[in-house]
């Protein structure tokens, strides 16, 4: 399997393009593996492009956080920046 730097820089190519079911893919492989990786949250905020995506990710998050995360102290503190993130986003829609 690829690194995840490199699934990273494949997700920024697709997104160029507007791919973004391409790149939620890879996203989708990437959290899989480090589900509190704060660059791929990121890129999958940048492809959320309604308010109804963003939601749809903010259960998304939850989800991945319940189930794949186990040291709660730095999944609190991740978790509140990607929420921030993704909050600044739908507060620009």
């Amino acid at each position: 399997m690829a690194k995840l730097w490199e699934l990273l820089d494949e997700v920024y190519y697709l997104i160029s393009k507007n791919r973004y079911s391409d790149a939620q893919t890879i996203l989708d492989q990437i959290l899989k593996i480090d589900p509190q990786n704060v660059e791929a949250w990121n890129a999958y905020i940048r492809i959320c492009t309604t308010r109804r995506d963003l939601e749809g990710l903010r259960s998304y998050i939850a989800k991945v956080w319940e189930t794949r995360v186990r040291d709660r102290d730095y999944l609190q503190a991740t978790q509140r920046f990607v929420l921030q993130r993704l909050d600044e986003k739908l507060n620009a829609l």
